[in-house]
């Protein structure tokens, strides 16, 4: 009998541990909001950036950001969770952006390929 109690008991802790995982965290539009401050690295040239998001309609955010003399805007992007993903194609060109938030963190990864030229820009920056 104590056999089978303790085996019970052991089955029990197994399951609260499978029960309890690790959720990954659920951004919404208001969490994307804000200014962030940090840098921006372009093949390889890094420049201080500021990057602003603002909201756009019932769940989409614009992105802009500010590397020396030149402004990245990023149009209306659809919030679903803490990683936005986005590529379009025109004129043999390709372009992709993928956004990150990890709390006041946030990572933008810009590609732009075709017609000759491959740029990739890295922005790292936190929420201020």
């Amino acid at each position: 009998m104590n056999f089978l109690k303790l085996s019970f008991l052991l089955l029990l802790v197994a399951a609260s541990f499978t029960a309890c995982s690790d959720d990954e965290e659920s951004c919404l539009q208001a969490d994307w909001v804000g200014t962030y401050t940090g840098t921006a690295d372009c093949d390889g040239n890094s420049e201080s950036t500021t990057v602003t998001i603002t909201a756009s309609g019932a769940n989409e955010i614009v992105i802009v950001y500010v590397a020396g003399p030149v402004t990245t805007t990023f149009d209306p992007l659809p919030v679903d969770g803490c990683t936005i993903f986005r590529e379009n194609s025109a004129g043999g060109i390709t372009g992709s952006v993928e956004a990150v938030l990890d709390g006041d963190d946030l990572t933008v990864t810009e590609i732009l390929t075709g017609g000759g030229f491959n740029t990739n820009c890295l922005v790292t920056a936190t929420r201020q």
